[in-house]
């Protein structure tokens, strides 16, 4: 039996490259069939083509005889290859028609077969009836059991995709426009003023434009249906011109003005940076890990958090200082379903107020796990640091709703932050708050310059975790008569002065002696030890 290099990962890995017969191959694929070409289109015709290669060179191997199939008609002298007999080669020395009751009048073919000892074997011919020989699909590679190019790809679809991108990113003669293919020479061409036009027409719609719109207000169509080819030769024009962005969810492009975007639509706020850290989830014990999977923060841990889908309508996640202060929501598997997202681009959409429905944009960033576009929302409704934040599905498919769970205005006792001899301190006032939040991350703050003058100083030294918790613990720590402070305020209180994630501040915890486990998530702290 011959073995096939096709079917083996390492050839893939080590072997494979695209040559230029390759882009050849597929560039009279596309003029051929006339339509744009996935990535996943071209991987699997290039892997179609070397089976095809394999198997001429299979045929060749083995006397090119002809596959044996009941159905045909053979003639005396005729080489045959019988599959089911481990690709055994056979000479037809005779041939006689035969009758059966029930499949009536088929022929009977006398054969020989080349270094084999016995008398001549009988074989049906002219047997058009169903038999699993007769199947269509007569290759040599499936009568070997051998995985089919799908399967193939399938099977090593990593390894073979990177390759391919990578090589048709490279080549000039090709254009690409999200995973979408085409000839550079095939391109519609279009005069410069066109964009000025499209440039204009978004303006005036104050908002982003699809492609059909867009392509219908430069005056492309005369009329007639806007074709795929169309699409794809404005969508990579104005993706090359520095003017315009997409800004559309995965599946539709939708086209805005870069001038337009707000900076932390491509940017992360500084405020959100971090640099990650791991931490090891099972040192926890059963009151730190619950707590770490309760926390909505994006420098968690994926496998941390439990994925919501489209089956619940809405959540409620806590505010943490970090997104508080610039106006944002963290895109974790809690709640990254709830959100129109992109695998290329910021997404623009529209948040609506649960509470008086009026509509503002928003932004989803899934590249740096954040959605912007809050700040005024937060300050209007004087929305805390530990907030509870509700996140609903709306009916339409780029909107948003948000909301809070209000309550009657009362002064409640919050713990403030403030900054005295360039350290962070903790006074508890009374404030006025209209809303539900968490007990244990409320944190309020004083002065706001004098906090961020100390954060960006803390940035600078590169002040370690440790180093903060055995500041900061202290300060809360005096505000307890019991001298004991909850996991969840450390955490919060931490991301005042630096941007990490909860897991991190609990390692810190379960790792150095001074910090000391008491029921429920709660700590106390031991000055006297140093580690």
């Amino acid at each position: 039996m011959i073995q096939r290099k096709t079917q083996n990962l390492i050839y893939w890995q080590k072997e494979f490259s695209v040559t230029q017969k390759d882009f050849e191959f597929i560039s009279n694929q596309i003029i051929e069939e006339n339509r744009l070409f996935t990535l996943d289109d071209i991987a699997i015709a290039l892997v179609k083509q070397y089976c095809d290669i394999e198997e001429v060179q299979s045929r060749s191997e083995l006397q090119q005889g002809k596959l044996y199939q009941p159905k045909e008609s053979y003639a005396v002298d005729e080489k045959l290859v019988f599959a089911t007999m481990d690709f055994a080669v056979g000479t037809v020395k005779y041939s006689r028609e035969a009758q059966h009751p029930d499949y009536g009048t088929f022929t009977v073919i006398g054969v020989d077969f080349e270094n084999r000892r016995g008398p001549t074997r009988e074989f049906a011919a002219n047997f058009s009836h169903i038999h699993p020989l007769n199947d269509s699909d007569q290759s040599l590679s499936s009568l070997q059991g051998a995985m089919s190019p799908e399967e193939i790809y399938e099977a090593y679809q990593g390894t073979i995709r990177r390759k391919v991108e990578e090589s048709f990113e490279a080549n000039d003669e090709f254009v690409e426009f999200h995973e979408k293919y085409f000839l550079t020479g095939l391109l519609v061409d279009f005069h410069e003023g066109l964009f000025n036009i499209a440039d204009a027409a978004i303006d005036i719609n104050q908002g982003p434009l699809g492609i059909d719109p867009l392509v219908e207000q430069m005056g492309l169509t005369d009329g007639k249906e806007v074709t795929d080819l169309l699409r794809f030769s404005v969508s990579y024009s104005l993706a090359n011109d520095d003017r315009f962005e997409d800004v559309g969810p995965s599946g539709q492009s939708l086209w805005y003005l870069e001038r337009l975007e707000p900076p932390e639509a491509r940017h992360k706020p500084r405020r959100l940076q971090f640099t990650p850290e791991p931490y090891d989830a099972s040192d926890f014990d059963d009151d730190l890990y619950d707590l770490l999977v309760q926390i909505d923060d994006e420098a968690t841990e994926p496998d941390d958090i439990i994925p919501v889908g489209l089956e619940l309508d809405e959540i409620t996640i806590t505010l943490n200082y970090p997104h508080r202060r610039v106006g944002t929501l963290p895109l974790t598997p809690k709640t990254e379903s709830f959100f129109p997202t992109s695998d290329y681009n910021p997404v623009r959409f529209e948040f609506v107020d649960g509470r008086s429905g009026d509509t503002f944009p928003g932004w989803a960033v899934s590249n740096h796990h954040y959605v912007f576009g809050l700040e005024k929302w937060y300050n209007k409704h004087n929305l805390p640091v530990g907030a509870y934040i509700r996140i609903k599905r709306a009916k339409e498919p780029l909107q948003v709703i948000i909301n809070y769970e209000s309550t009657r205005t009362q002064r409640d006792w919050v713990k403030l932050a403030a900054v005295s001899n360039n350290r962070l301190t903790f006074q508890m006032n009374k404030e006025p708050l209209a809303c539900r939040y968490d007990e244990l991350m409320i944190i309020g703050e004083t002065d706001q310059s004098q906090i961020d003058s100390m954060w960006l100083k803390s940035e600078d030294r590169q002040e370690s975790v440790y180093r903060l918790l055995r500041h900061i613990f202290p300060e809360l720590s005096k505000l307890n008569p019991q001298s004991t402070v909850h996991a969840k305020t450390l955490y919060s209180a931490v991301n005042i002065i630096r941007r990490v994630s909860p897991g991190v501040v609990f390692q810190e915890l379960t790792t150095h002696a001074c910090f000391i486990p008491m029921d429920h998530g709660y700590w106390t702290y031991d000055a006297n030890i140093d580690a």
